[in-house]
């Protein structure tokens, strides 16, 4: 399960949107520890162009008065890749989560911070529904990669290449999902960079009690 995750600006994780050509960069909310069924930023073209948004991290909601808040019954912050198929926003709805960083734990214990190289930006690939004028979002999680399973044996969050064409047909239109099985696989690299581990505290927390060592 991915539970918490950085998406810290001074790792240049502004300037890696504008690269990637997505519009409306002065909306990223930046934090570090980003939990779930807070407000986090997401990518989708929902209105042609890829943009920022904001949405909350808890795909389904329920009404709350006027607004909306996350389902009490459906805990729904990740989804599970073997259950894409039964899910239309895998066909309608998909978007990106900007991050720099994210946080596993095994059984609760022995919490570790995961980057990408010397911290580098990176995007989880995600699901997103409008309420309204509301916008929820999960991660897709995928199965352990053998080298991570000893830091967290369940899951390991769909991680997007660092590349134009899967990034424009991931947020684009078409229902096809075909050409995106390949990527269903864990990959402890991201745009050539290899992912690095290092303990922290305790899960929420940024200290660190060891050093940082590639996977």
């Amino acid at each position: 399960m991915c539970s918490l995750f950085d998406a810290d600006d001074d790792a240049g994780l502004e300037r890696f949107i504008e690269e990637h050509g997505i519009h409306h960069p002065q909306q990223m909310i930046f934090g570090r520890r980003r939990r779930p069924t807070s407000k986090i930023s997401i990518v989708t073209a929902r209105h042609g162009e890829p943009a920022v948004e904001n949405a909350i991290w808890h795909l389904y909601l329920q009404r709350d008065g006027d607004g909306w808040k996350p389902h009490k019954k459906y805990w729904s912050i990740n989804s599970n890749w073997k259950k894409l198929g039964q899910r239309p926003e895998y066909r309608k709805s998909r978007c990106l989560i900007p991050a720099t960083a994210w946080v596993e734990s095994q059984h609760g214990k022995n919490p570790v911070e995961f980057t990408f190289g010397d911290h580098k930006p990176f995007f989880f690939c995600g699901l997103y529904k409008t309420w309204g004028e509301t916008l929820s979002c999960s991660i897709i999680t995928l199965d352990a990669h053998p080298d991570t399973a000893r830091y967290h044996e369940k899951s390991f969050p769909m991680i997007a290449p660092d590349n134009e064409e899967f990034i424009a047909r991931w947020l684009g239109p078409d229902e096809d999902t075909h050409p995106f099985e390949p990527y269903l696989r864990p990959d402890t690299t991201a745009g050539g960079a290899p992912l690095y581990v290092q303990p922290v505290t305790r899960a929420t927390a940024t200290e660190y009690t060891g050093p940082r060592l590639q996977v």
